[in-house]
C-alpha cells in the first residue's frame, strides 16, 4: 500500500511539473507580422497575416491574400490553450483551425487544405537615417545633450527628465517635449518611434502619442497594428481630419508594437515677403509607404515649434531631425 501511494505521489509530482513546464506563451512572442502560404487545389498561395494581442490570452489574426482580382481578406480568432494558441475561423465556406508554435503558425481546413506562416520582422527603409548636411537634430540616437528640445512643465512648473531606453531611444517624458526653436518655412522631417504593447487597450488606448507640425496639425502616433479608430485617429492620420490612405485593420504601413517605426515628412509652405502664407502641403511616408500625397492641411501656415505629445503611454522616440528647405 505504501509503495502504491509513493508511486502515486511521484506520478502527481511529475504531472504537476509537466503542467508547470507547459507555460502559456507570452503575448509579445505571439503577436506580430507573419508571412507564408496556404496550399489549395495543388497550388501554394502567398498570404500575409497580422496577429494582434487583444488581452486576456486572446488574439485576432487578419489575413491578406493578394489575387489577380484584388486582395482577399479573412479574420480569425485565437485563444491561449496551455503552451500554444489555437486559431479558428471560416474562409471560402470552410472551417479552418491552426496552432501557434515559436515563430510560426500552422493549420488546415475541413477540406484538407493546409497553411504555414512564419513570423517576420520588417525594418523601415529609413530607420537609422543619418541627418543630412544642414539638418537640425532635435533628438539624436543616445543623445547626451538636449539643446534643441525642451520638456513640458505641469501646472506647478515641475519638469520631467530624459529617460534613456534601448536602441538609443528615450521614453516620452511627462508633458511631452518640443523644439526650442521655431520653424516657419518648408522642411523635411524624420522621426523614429516605438509603441508599447498594451493588449487590453482599444482605439486611442494603444500606444498613444503625436507629432505636431509648426502650424498645429498633428500626425498621430498610435499602435494601429490590426486596430482601427475614428477618422484621423489612427497611426499616421492627420488627427481628427484625414486617415492615412487605404487605412484599415489590414493596413500595410503599421508595424507591430515593440518595433521601431518611421515617419518621413515633406512639408511645403509658400513664403511671401519672408512670411509663411496659405496652407501647407504635406507628404508623409510611414515605414517607407506613402500615406499622404501632397495633401493640403486645413490649418494655415505659421511660425511654430515641433511638439511630441505625452498621452500617458510609454512611447519611445529617437533620431528626430529636421532639414529646412528653400
Amino acid at each position: 500500500m505504501l509503495k502504491h501511494l509513493t508511486c502515486l505521489t511521484v506520478a502527481c509530482l511529475l504531472a504537476a511539473a509537466g503542467t508547470a513546464l507547459a507555460a502559456a506563451p507570452q503575448e509579445k512572442d505571439v503577436q506580430g507580422l507573419y508571412e507564408g502560404t496556404y496550399r489549395a487545389d495543388g497550388y501554394d498561395h502567398k498570404v500575409e497575416a497580422r496577429v494582434v494581442a487583444t488581452g486576456d490570452a486572446t488574439y485576432k489574426i487578419f489575413v491578406r491574400e493578394p489575387t489577380p482580382d484584388g486582395v482577399v481578406k479573412y479574420t480569425f480568432d485565437g485563444k491561449t490553450e496551455g503552451d500554444t494558441v489555437r486559431f479558428t475561423g471560416t474562409a471560402d465556406g470552410a472551417k479552418w483551425t491552426g496552432a501557434w508554435a515559436p515563430g510560426k503558425i500552422t493549420g488546415q481546413s475541413a477540406n484538407g487544405e493546409t497553411f504555414a506562416i512564419r513570423r517576420v520582422h520588417r525594418t523601415p527603409p529609413t530607420f537609422g537615417a543619418k541627418p543630412p548636411a544642414g539638418a537640425i537634430v532635435l533628438l539624436g540616437i543616445g543623445a547626451k545633450t538636449f539643446n534643441e528640445v525642451e520638456i513640458g512643465k505641469d501646472k506647478n512648473g515641475n519638469q520631467d527628465t530624459w529617460h534613456p531606453v534601448e536602441d538609443g531611444g528615450f521614453l516620452v517624458p511627462k508633458k511631452g517635449f518640443r523644439s526650442t526653436r521655431t520653424f516657419d518655412g518648408s522642411f523635411r522631417l524624420h522621426v523614429e518611434f516605438k509603441c508599447p504593447l498594451l493588449p487590453k487597450g482599444r482605439g486611442q488606448g494603444r500606444g498613444n502619442s503625436g507629432c505636431y507640425m509648426p502650424n498645429g496639425n498633428e500626425i498621430q502616433v498610435l499602435d494601429s497594428f490590426g486596430m482601427t479608430t475614428y477618422t484621423g485617429g489612427g497611426c499616421g492620420g492627420i488627427y481628427k481630419y484625414k486617415d492615412p490612405d487605404t487605412f484599415d485593420e489590414f493596413s500595410l504601413a503599421s508595424l507591430p508594437p515593440l518595433e521601431w517605426q518611421t515617419y518621413d515628412v515633406e512639408y511645403r509652405v509658400t513664403m511671401k515677403d519672408g512670411k509663411p502664407t496659405g496652407k501647407p502641403v504635406i507628404t508623409v511616408l510611414h515605414n517607407g509607404i506613402k500615406i499622404h500625397d501632397k495633401h493640403t492641411l486645413q490649418r494655415d501656415a505659421r511660425p511654430g515649434r515641433f511638439s511630441f505629445q505625452d498621452h500617458g503611454n510609454p512611447v519611445h522616440y529617437r533620431n528626430i531631425w529636421v532639414l529646412p528647405m528653400k
